[in-house]
């Protein structure tokens, strides 16, 4: 059952369509499928002639390009485990990572071969190779050139059952720290079924995507990928000007990727006064969606669907929503701080808001159910279903989000507490109201700071905005966009439509005792979306007040 299978199919069906295109050193490169299967066959036998066997952990530290999946499908076509660790998490982040996982093998640029020199956790791997030894670099010249000769019978497939496992990565650890997410080669392909049955793609698509899962899930229905050319550790930081000529270059018809990486784009056409009219889908997700975003790119994108996806890394896709479907009503409820809408959760999964205090119960053992809480009633969102994550490396990590229903051992009754809060409307639709974990309670009643940070994202003179518990007071943080005077911020939320006439009215659900403007708020490297709470805590200290 191995996951390669069912990519080589493709070489059989449409052996001259791009597969994988992207850009390096300002050289477009592109790989037909026929020339991705045999650059796949021949790494493979170069990683057996290297020692890697089937099983073997193999840590792949190389940033991603055309290469990096001919290694990862060669990997997996021997039966390999792909290990991959976010490189944002920093070398503390790495070296838990490592002593967790305890890979077997390492493909790396010659550069992060050195850390073998520093690091005790890179020296104990048994095998250390170059990736360009195993992949040697695609230029222009060359890529077409493999697509000659015969279509063969895939070579040196591993045979595998559905629960072995295929790929190794990490939970961001925004609450904690990482975990191990252990996907099998039966995982994947039913997340690839969800995937193409939830938000489907066309055979005719060019989709420009920053998520690998959903690079497998378009090699597998046959789609071409486009990897845009930038550092996708830093996707705030991204040249926008290269992303749009990429798209036209490319024919670009469709795009994935996180709401960081598009607002970076919108602001660039924005700023330059253009519009992409050839993109007909957009899917972003990966951090909050707001309004605010989808309103932008309808300006940049209009001729596209824009649809935003909620998920986690544990269970991708949970729920979507297209901006059509998002009435006027349902973004005053957003402005008047009833949370962002999320969608209905897809038909694949089952979803649930139940008390945070009930599930922790039930993960002590102390009871063996939980209620579903009724609409509109805010409690944390658990999920279960075949493409929802069962369990972590070694199981550390499951007494934290996985808890049981079944008096004996039943995955299919095992479900995944995402840590978050949210409700259903009388329509089924998801609302999300942020983090469970910083959810402040006092005697004004319950506040999550993603309430404010949605309502707020309207408001053209904010960056971003939150409100934390500090000093016995409920603050109002604010992180103006061109450090712009307060005056500034109060006229322009005075002419915001839909909000009331002061900040007070406006924010009259809030209850709030001060604002405080800070420089910028914290956000995770991974995302750039999600506020990092403790560390704001820290900066007011020396904000200023009004």
């Amino acid at each position: 059952m191995n996951l390669v299978k069912i990519l080589d199919e493709q070489t059989t069906s449409q052996p001259d369509r791009i597969a994988l295109r992207d850009c390096r050193g300002n050289i477009d490169r592109a790989l037909t499928y026929r020339s991705l299967q045999k650059l796949t066959e021949t790494a493979a036998d170069k990683l057996l002639d290297s020692g890697i066997r089937k099983n073997d952990r193999v840590l792949l530290a190389v940033s991603m390009s055309i290469e990096t999946y001919v290694l990862l499908l060669a990997l997996l076509r021997i039966g390999a485990v792909v290990v991959i660790v976010d490189p944002s998490g920093g070398i503390k982040a790495l070296r838990r990572s490592l002593r967790l996982v305890q890979p077997d093998a390492m493909i790396s640029t010659a550069a992060l071969q050195l850390l073998g020199g520093v690091l005790k956790e890179v020296r104990n791997i048994r095998v250390k190779l170059l990736a360009d030894h195993i992949v040697s670099p695609i230029g222009r010249a060359n890529v077409y050139s493999t697509a000659s000769g015969s279509i063969g019978l895939p070579q040196g497939i591993e045979d595998v059952s559905a629960d072995h496992p295929a790929l190794i990565t990490f939970t961001s650890g925004s609450t904690g720290n990482p975990k191990a997410i252990v996907r099998t080669h039966g995982f994947l392909l039913n997340q690839q079924r969800v995937l193409a049955s939830s938000l489907p793609g066309s055979k005719s698509d060019v989709e420009l995507t920053t998520l690998p899962v959903f690079v497998l899930s378009a090699l597998a229905q046959g789609i071409t990928s486009v990897l845009p050319d930038c550092d996708m550790r830093k996707p705030a930081a991204i040249d926008a000007q290269k992303i749009v000529r990429q798209m036209r270059v490319c024919g670009v018809n469709r795009v994935i990727a996180s709401p960081a990486f598009l607002q970076s784009v919108v602001d660039y056409l924005s700023d330059s006064h253009l519009h992409i009219h050839g993109l007909t889908h957009i899917l972003t997700g990966g951090g909050p969606v707001f309004p605010s975003l989808l309103k932008q790119m309808e300006e940049a994108f209009p001729n596209a669907v824009l649809t935003a996806v909620y998920g986690s890394t544990e269970a991708e896709p949970i729920a979507h929503v297209s901006s059509t479907e998002m009435t006027q009503k349902d973004l005053q409820r957003t402005f008047e701080g009833n949370g962002l809408l999320a969608g209905k959760p897809i038909k694949e999964i089952e979803l649930a808001i139940a008390n945070p205090t009930e599930l922790t119960a039930l993960s002590n053992g102390a009871t063996r159910k939980f209620n579903k809480l009724p609409a509109y009633v805010t409690g944390e969102i658990v999920v279960r279903g075949k493409h929802v994550v069962k369990t972590y490396l070694n199981g550390v990590g499951d007494e934290e989000t996985k808890i049981s229903t079944a008096k004996r051992k039943d995955s299919s009754k095992i479900w995944h507490r995402t840590g978050d809060a949210g409700y259903l409307d009388s329509e089924g639709r998801l609302w999300l109201m942020g983090r469970c974990a910083v959810k402040i309670s006092d005697e004004r009643g319950e506040l999550y700071p993603f309430q404010v940070e949605v309502a707020a994202s309207e408001i053209p003179s904010v960056r971003r905005a939150t409100c934390l518990k500090f000093g016995g007071k409920r603050i109002l943080v604010i992180e103006k966009k061109h450090h712009s005077i307060l005056d500034q911020f109060k006229e322009l939320l005075l002419r915001t439509a839909g909000l009331k006439d002061t900040i007070g009215d406006a924010f009259s659900w809030l209850r709030f005792d001060e604002i405080r403007c800070v420089d910028s708020i914290p956000v995770d490297a991974r995302h750039n979306s999600k506020i990092q709470y403790g560390r704001l805590q820290q900066r007011l200290q020396n904000a200023l007040t009004y």
